[in-house]
């Protein structure tokens, strides 16, 4: 039997990153809504959210610029216990095959490492 890392039984392929980032909850959700923190990753980014929870999760559609269809887009802010960092989560499902999931990858773990500088500026 054949192993597809990101394959699942019913929500075609998967995608998920997290990251501890050094920021309390409010800061990072504040920075990563804000005009500039939304440059780095709302491309293909449906803004009409299924769900917003403030300070807690979003749901929405996604699409990569080389989809021609949509993919689900969950991202999730946990703060940490001490409250001075906070684990940013991204998972994409519904992706149609392993390609795209490659592509999906490289989309957020880029997302990841450019908030990250964000936050150092």
């Amino acid at each position: 039997m054949e192993n597809n890392i990101g394959l699942t039984k019913d929500a075609g392929w998967q995608f998920g990153i997290r990251k501890t980032m050094p920021a309390n909850l409010e800061t990072l959700w504040n920075l990563f809504f804000s005009d500039r923190g939304l440059g780095f990753w709302s491309e293909g980014v449906d803004q009409n959210f299924s769900t917003f929870k403030k300070y807690s999760h979003i749901r929405t559609k996604w699409r990569h610029r080389d989809f021609a269809e949509d993919a689900n887009l969950q991202i999730r802010f946990i703060p940490s216990k001490n409250k001075d960092k906070t684990t940013i989560s991204f998972h994409v499902d519904k992706l149609k095959n392993e390609s795209q999931r490659e592509m999906t990858k490289d989309y957020w773990s880029k997302v990841i490492e450019d908030l990250k500088l964000l936050l150092e500026t």
